[in-house]
């Protein structure tokens, strides 16, 4: 009989463990369009309540509880130097301390000025920027500042753009992005499930070899040879090339990617077993771009450029947050 109740008190456990948890909170309507989104987001661990039952809905959402929220969500480790790197963030008994220092340490927060104002409202541009930067973006975002749709942006723009065009935040009607306005802990609760659920997006890799091509639609980032036939100064599709791609293709579309080694004094694409040799040379010093992380190699005479792991991983990364479902390495 105890045999019984302890197999029936462990079937138990696993049901209940199994079983999803579904977020209630006495302040947030089952009707309302935030209800699905504050429910996962909280089963995912990405948000939490208040006080009691309370998830404080309708409530603006401050600097510090987005900064706790996106420690979350990247899965960072919280720290507590012990000197705050804010004049208002010099407390460690504060529960923020550590998610302020956290994100400051992630370039989330850079520590411009002496405060930061932890309780005080996010405005939507600054969380449009504390996101994209959590998923270091905030080089690519210098760049792309000209693609912002929004009319009633003068800061911010590359940030915003990039949180646009990953479908993470939308505009509030005729063009307008409202910057300033102060975001409420339900559209926080979105924003991260949004940035959850690309990140986690299925993104197919196809390699091409052979006489395999491409469909017609998939859109092609820029080339190692620029338009004058010559070898750019930035590497072969550089993230803002495959970002322009990645747009250009649109949800659910398709990139493709040049990762053939190219070896530009003969002018063509070679073997990654002529690679391997070259790179297995003594004389051979290998060059890494501080900015893309693209690659070539020289010693001398021979200038190759190619894709590590880690640039196509990156471009892949960025991609997947984009919304494409296909990626083509030719």
């Amino acid at each position: 009989m105890k045999r019984f109740w302890r197999l029936t008190a462990l079937l138990l456990a696993v049901l209940l463990l199994a079983a999803p948890v579904r977020a209630v909170y006495s302040d947030v309507p089952a009707k309302h369009w935030s209800y699905e989104s504050i429910s996962r987001a909280t089963e995912l661990g990405l948000v939490g309540g208040r006080s009691g039952d309370s998830f404080g809905f309708g409530r603006q959402v401050t600097r510090a509880e987005y900064a706790l929220m996106l420690c979350r969500l990247m899965g960072w480790e919280l720290i507590s130097p012990e000197t705050g790197s804010f004049a208002d963030n010099q407390k460690p008994s504060k529960w923020y301390y550590s998610a302020i220092e956290t994100a400051c340490a992630h370039g989330v927060l850079p520590p411009i000025g002496t405060n930061i104002g932890p309780n005080e409202p996010l405005p939507r541009e600054e969380m449009a920027a504390m996101t994209v930067r959590a998923l270091g973006y905030a080089s690519l975002a210098g760049v792309v500042q000209d693609d912002c749709p929004f009319t009633d942006v003068t800061t911010n723009p590359g940030y915003i753009a990039l949180a646009y065009h990953m479908g993470l935040m939308g505009g509030v009607g005729r063009g307008a992005f409202a910057p300033q306005k102060a975001a409420t802990r339900e559209q926080a609760a979105a924003v991260l499930l949004r940035v959850y659920d690309r990140i986690h997006a299925e993104l197919e890799q196809v390699t091409l070899a052979g006489s395999k091509s491409a469909p017609k639609d998939a859109v092609q980032a820029e080339p190692i040879l620029d338009g004058s036939g010559r070898v750019p100064l930035a590497p072969r599709a550089p993230l803002e090339r495959v970002y322009d791609a990645a747009v250009a293709a649109g949800p659910g579309g398709a990139v493709v990617i040049h990762t053939a080694p190219y070896n530009t004094t003969a002018g063509r694409t070679i073997t990654q077993d002529d690679l391997s040799e070259l790179l297995s040379r003594g004389a051979t010093q290998v060059y890494r771009s501080s900015r893309y992380a693209s690659s070539y190699l020289t010693n001398g005479r021979t200038l190759v450029w190619f894709e590590t792991e880690e640039d196509i991983a990156e471009k892949a990364a960025l991609c997947r947050l984009l919304g494409i479902k296909t990626l083509y390495l030719n």
